[in-house]
């Protein structure tokens, strides 16, 4: 699955949802203390598996590791404490936190458009995706970002999640799933819709 992701970055890259060294993202299964995240400011259209990092954790804490000689050299994405706060409670077999930048999505809620209200207007979205509500400009690679994320998704304290995916107001999006190419189409059809929105104005 880190070959997905790394396809999955070239993708976004493609498609303008993010410049060179923006996005991250990680997997992690239910039965393991350890996820892979994204390394912190490699190019995403040229990320490898091997430069992912490993991140063991438990009640107390956690240990960043290298995955392979590659990544030893590399930190892991700022986001950590997101990643690490959804990971370590998402009640899925696989998990997958994906976050991007498309540029439509950030416009609408710059246009103060609340996301989970697309929904009532293009039922389509909703079919598949569910829409949390926006996530005001708070700070990004921070604590703060994470605790304001984290609820918006709707975990919880069972494990279970009500959202797909939320927009951070300024910023981008989070998408989870149990696959990456899954999280993946609630960006992009969030960022359809926003797209034919931002079209009319």
């Amino acid at each position: 699955m880190l070959e997905t992701i790394c396809d999955i970055f070239k993708e976004g890259y493609a498609r303008n949802w993010m410049t060179s060294r923006d996005g991250n993202a990680s997997i992690g299964w239910k039965d393991r203390d350890y996820i892979f995240i994204t390394p912190s400011s490699i190019r995403k259209q040229t990320l490898q598996p091997e430069m992912f990092k490993k991140v063991s954790f438990n009640d107390k804490g956690y240990v960043v590791e290298p995955y392979t000689d590659v990544s030893s050299g590399l930190i892991p994405s700022g986001e950590l404490p997101l990643h690490l706060g959804l990971q370590r409670n998402m009640d899925t077999e696989v998990r997958i936190v994906l976050h991007m930048h498309p540029t439509y999505t950030v416009a609408a809620m710059y246009a103060n458009i609340q996301l989970a209200d697309l929904v009532k207007e293009f039922p389509e979205l909703g079919r598949y995706s569910t829409v949390g509500p926006n996530v005001p400009d708070v700070p990004p690679i921070s604590q703060a970002l994470a605790d304001a994320t984290i609820p918006a998704l709707g975990l919880h304290k069972d494990g279970s999640i009500l959202n797909h995916i939320v927009g951070i107001d300024r910023h981008g999006v989070v998408a989870v799933d149990s696959s990456p190419w899954r999280a993946f189409e609630h960006i992009e059809r969030l960022e359809h819709i926003c797209k034919i929105i931002m079209a009319t104005r």
